[in-house]
């Protein structure tokens, strides 16, 4: 239809002469959307496609095709993005087997993947020397439109055949004749640059206009995405000419069809405008709308909508009345329901998955120190000693570093065994030289200082810590309100080492970078929506951000919130989190018996998983009911077979003396390095009556670096180790160096940092300052709302410097209806006689016939009650009853007091 469409318009005189080699201005056009009624299109699940379910292979238990294909999938993108040429083989292996698996994707959907495999990995020559590009173009009548636009880039640039812009550029039209979205653009984008395209002469607005139209397609859910698509198009400025309005119709109607991000975008399109563009109705219609689609106003936003003046706050409450203005990133996580049973056992698709993989001569290392972790969960890091070892090897063989990581940590249990204490040793040591970990550094601090047996050796260990340190790569130990106070002004060193270290997926920095980021001033949903996908991809990351909201719980209603989400989060993360919702349940209302039954449940599942911390907490809860010997005898096979450092510690009291050193050896080699494990370890031999032992562990405890005094006095080692350092830059200072490096409006940044009384930078005259050097740029919009949000210190330096009623008249001249609304205010308060009354009824009666409802309710009162104009009760009526509509709530009162008065 689209080709018949398009040879009709150029058959009746539309087309244009082809375009000369000549770049053109971006198109100057409006390409609107359709009129819609507003509807929750957009919130809607798209129809489901009945996709047939591939048969099961094997028997009960055996990995399914469904999931053999989806973690295919996933690993082919995974080890793409990680070294697409390191692992060019292994990857190659997995698009082949996923084909042999998936008839859908074998054929064409393989040849593409394999090329975009050649593409990632850098190999152009071996990518032409395979010939599958011209394979494919040698087959293009059995391709689809899509795949004919990815034949043409490939065409274009020459990428696995000899370059032929003409031929790429015919696979492009032949697509947009059939009305293709992506080719129409693409011919779009060339005609903009002035490129030929021949047999192509329909006018560049009309092929824009095709392109667009392609683009929205039907009125599915989707189509709100696809409205923002080309909302992005008339703001990028490049096909198109900048065009914010046509932009913003797009949002507009994307709200309309039920996205509430649009909404919120209008809003702020609107509180942005110019004051004689700005749409009242509009913004209270499209915040109305967004507060229903579920759109979280920021607390940081609502008083950027009440200090814009352009609505009542009784207003603005009503609108948002009900709805929570926390920002915060709960709304924006998405998180599974995953049930453990109660003990551990190897039914993991992953690992079955795993199992096959590795089978493969291609595998690589790493392949197999993922099977060896699925292993050790599956079967006991004790249990299944024998074959994660055979793993750990194999993954060294082939040169993977967590491999050899985790096969040194391994290997420190046979610290009697100087072979295997310098196999250990050596791999730790390639890591650093071959890979650069960072982590083995402070691997072999602890090695020397903790877990060789005539450990400390403090040479080493203090080279090793003090390289580690310098690599900035340990995690930053804060508590959670420290967490949230952190000040990039006097802190800005730990506040860049939580970024970084979020942006590279340590799982405890991202947890405290989204903390930071819910809890900041003025967060936006788009980083909210970002930090939340990020924590929705790491169990752990989920976990310790669960324990941030429960610690920061600032009243009761905050704490049965955030207790939800920590079990949400145990609901997703499975017994993993059972031992920190335990203890967050206890903290909550452990006193109540069914809470109580909950938590024992709980640590029960977590201590059949080896974790000592729970075995230890439930022998705790329980010395009234059972002994420690009783709980010991409950958990020791699990202990046995998989126990972690404080399992081991705590059967250490029930042992004979012959299993002590095997334990010992075991919990060392898990140990980290610290005064508590080490007092722990001492501990246990002193209630064996081992002296020497427990003087050997306190003389280990005794080589920690900075000891243990100061944490008395709640210091931590990085608030001491900044001690007279330097003072970092101060915010005169960062609003100084902005404006030297030519950034505007930095006149914003001085006031925010000066007009507020609880600030130590709060100076009244420099924040005048600042208010002046905005009415200079002409930002008189933002002037006034300033002004109306500061202090009486504040008002009063600006009015020594200027007359504020002048600055107030010339917002009004300009079309700012709350401008004219305070100008009339002032007036009526600094009023002395007849004359100045009359003027603030006129500048009201401006505001009011702009649409400022409080002005219309100010009129009314002057109308009324003849407060510098006549008395005209019928007027006073009409301004009165047009305020009651738009909701003002001293309207109806008024209109009836006046109603009263002139019967």
């Amino acid at each position: 239809m689209m080709r018949r469409l398009l040879t009709s318009l150029l058959a009746l005189g539309l087309a244009t002469p082809a375009l000369a080699k000549a770049p053109v201005k971006p198109l100057d056009i409006a390409f609107l959307p359709p009129e819609v009624a507003q509807r929750d299109l957009c919130n809607r699940p798209s129809a489901a496609v009945p996709k047939v379910q591939p048969p099961t292979n094997g028997g009960e238990g055996a990995l399914s095709d469904a999931e053999r294909l989806r973690f295919l999938a996933n690993d082919i993108r995974a080890y793409q993005r990680r070294d697409a040429d390191l692992y060019f083989d292994f990857i190659d292996a997995l698009i082949y087997r996923r084909a042999a698996f998936d008839p859908e994707f074998a054929g064409v959907e393989e040849a593409f993947a394999r090329i975009e495999l050649h593409l990632a990995a850098g190999r152009f020559d071996a990518l032409t020397q395979s010939g599958m590009v011209g394979q494919l173009l040698a087959d293009i009548e059995q391709l689809g439109n899509q795949h004919r636009v990815q034949l043409a880039q490939y065409l274009r640039m020459g990428l696995g055949v000899t370059a032929n812009p003409q031929q790429a550029q015919a696979l492009i039209r032949n697509a947009a004749y059939d009305g293709h979205a992506r080719a129409l653009l693409e011919i779009a984008y060339l005609q903009r640059r002035g490129e030929l395209v021949e047999g192509w002469d329909a006018p560049l607005d009309l092929t824009v206009t095709m392109a667009f139209g392609g683009m929205l397609g039907e009125m599915t859910p989707g189509v709100c995405g696809r409205a923002e698509r080309i909302a992005q198009e008339f703001l990028k400025g490049e096909l198109v000419a900048f065009n914010p309005e046509v932009a913003l119709a797009w949002r507009r109607f994307a709200a309309d069809l039920g996205r509430a991000d649009a909404a919120w975008r209008v809003v702020e399109h609107q509180l942005g405008a110019a004051p004689d563009r700005r749409n009242v109705e509009e913004l209270r219609r499209y915040l109305r709308r967004a507060v229903q689609l579920g759109h979280q106003v920021t607390d940081a936003q609502a008083d950027e909508l009440a200090s814009s003046g352009l609505l009542e706050a009784q207003e603005l409450s009503r609108i948002l009345s009900g709805v929570s203005t926390e920002s915060s990133l709960l709304p924006f996580i998405e998180l599974d329901v995953r049930r453990d049973g109660q003990r551990a056992g190897n039914d993991g698709a992953m690992h079955r998955y795993l199992e096959e993989i590795v089978q493969l001569p291609s595998a690589p290392g790493h392949v197999f120190t993922r099977l060896a972790a699925e292993v050790s969960a599956a079967r006991g890091r004790w249990a299944g000693e024998a074959e994660v070892l055979s793993l750990l090897e194999e993954a060294v063989r082939r040169g993977d570093p967590d491999g050899m990581q985790r096969l040194a940590a391994r290997l420190i249990r046979y610290r009697d065994d100087p072979v295997q204490v310098a196999r250990a040793e050596s791999l730790l040591l390639e890591t650093i030289d071959r890979f650069g970990q960072a982590s083995s550094m402070d691997r072999l601090d602890a090695l020397y200082r903790c877990q060789l047996r005539d450990a400390p050796r403090l040479s080493p260990a203090n080279h090793w810590s003090s390289a580690y340190r310098a690599t900035s790569f340990d995690g930053l130990q804060v508590s959670a309100a420290d967490l949230v106070a952190l000040d990039p002004y006097t802190s800005p060193e730990a506040v860049a080492r939580i970024q970084s270290q979020a942006l590279s997926g340590r799982s405890g920095a991202l947890a405290d970078q989204a903390q930071r980021m819910q809890s900041a001033s003025m967060p936006s949903a788009t980083a909210l929506r970002y930090w939340a996908s990020r924590l929705d991809n790491s169990d752990q990351a989920l976990e310790a951000f669960a324990e941030l909201q429960f610690a920061l719980a600032q009243n009761p209603a905050e704490r049965v919130q955030a207790l939800a989400f920590f079990r949400r989060v145990y609901d997703n993360n499975g017994v993993t989190t059972a031992l920190d919702l335990a203890v967050a349940l206890i903290e909550a209302n452990g006193r109540d018996p069914q809470v109580a039954s909950e938590i024992v449940h709980l640590l029960t599942k977590a201590g059949q998983r080896g974790e000592g911390a729970a075995i230890r907490l439930l022998a705790r809860l329980q010395a009234g009911q059972r002994t420690e010997a009783q709980v010991f005898a409950e958990f020791a096979e699990a202990i046995e077979e998989r126990g972690d450092f404080l399992a081991l510690m705590f059967a250490l009291r029930h042992l004979p003396t012959h299993q002590i050193d095997d334990y010992v050896d075991r919990a060392v080699s898990l140990m980290n390095c610290g005064s508590k494990d080490a007092d722990e370890l001492g501990e246990a031999f002193a209630f064996h009556g081992l002296a020497d032992e427990s003087f050997h562990w306190r003389r280990v405890g005794l080589a920690m670096e900075g000891g243990h005094v100061l944490s008395k006095l709640g210091l931590s080692d990085a608030q001491t180790a900044m001690f007279d350092a330097g003072a970092a830059p101060q915010p005169g200072d960062v609003v100084a160096r902005a404006r030297e490096d030519g950034e505007t409006r930095t006149y914003r940044r001085r006031l925010a940092l000066t007009s507020d009384p609880e600030l130590v930078t709060f100076d009244p005259t420099s924040a005048a300052d600042a208010l002046v050097l905005g009415l200079e740029a002409d930002d008189i919009g933002w002037a006034l709302s300033a002004y109306r949000r500061a202090g009486k210190d504040v008002q009063a330096a600006l009015s020594e410097r200027v007359d504020i009623g002048d600055v107030f008249r010339r917002g009004a001249e300009s079309g700012d209806r709350q401008a004219a609304y305070a100008l009339g205010m002032i007036l009526r308060d600094r009023a002395e006689n007849a004359d100045a009354f009359a003027r603030s009824a006129r500048w009201l009666e401006v505001a009011a016939e702009a649409g400022h409802d409080g002005a219309m309710v100010e009129l009314g009162f002057a109308l009324g009650f003849a407060l510098g104009v006549p008395a005209n009760p019928a007027r006073a009526l009409f301004w009165l009853e047009r305020a009651a509509d738009m909701g003002h709530p001293r309207a109806p009162d008024l209109a009836h007091l006046i109603r009263a008065a002139n019967q």
